[in-house]
């Protein structure tokens, strides 16, 4: 889990990257995108010391286990597991058509905005999972205003957030 409102000189990480991630990165437009891209591939080159590899359905793999990603506005969390796992995380202070989109999204029809969220962040996470979420466990987490779900067949206790330092590069 990493802030990237902290990163001041992205250079070095720029240079962790493979041939197929910088051509990745330069796509991108939007500044906060870029950083959140660049956060996701060093954590993992990092902790798991490979880089990403993204499958034929545009999911992010590891040759050593299994992980996931998510990223809002500053923070990027990636999930690493030995077993399938999914994460998300959402800005719960965001006023959404709710109902319209509990609607559309085959959830129970609610105005509640917690209740929305957790729906979303489950679905969310679930889909990252993959085949047999429905058997997974499912935990959620908040940070502030957000709302982090994992879907891991995991139990809680095993679960470990670390809040990384390890990018925030002074120029």
């Amino acid at each position: 889990m990493s802030n990237i409102e902290q990163i001041k000189n992205i250079t070095d990480l720029e240079k962790q990257l493979s041939e197929s991630d910088m051509k990745q990165y330069k796509q991108f437009s939007n500044k906060t995108r870029k950083l959140q891209y660049l956060v996701s591939r060093a954590i993992v080159q990092n902790v798991c010391g490979e880089s990403i590899i993204v499958n034929q359905n545009g999911a992010p793999t590891i040759k050593s286990g299994f992980i996931s990603i998510a990223h809002k506005d500053n923070w990027v969390l990636v999930a690493v597991a030995d077993s399938k796992v999914g994460i998300d995380i959402e800005n719960t202070t965001i006023n959404r058509d709710f109902i319209g989109q509990s609607e559309l999204l085959k959830f129970p029809k609610t105005t509640d905005k917690q209740t929305f969220y957790k729906n979303f962040v489950r679905y969310e996470s679930e889909f990252k999972y993959g085949d047999n979420a429905d058997r997974a466990n499912m935990y959620f987490y908040t940070k502030g205003n957000y709302l982090i779900g994992i879907c891991s067949s995991e139990k809680q206790q095993d679960i470990q957030f670390i809040l990384s330092d390890a990018f925030l590069i002074s120029e």
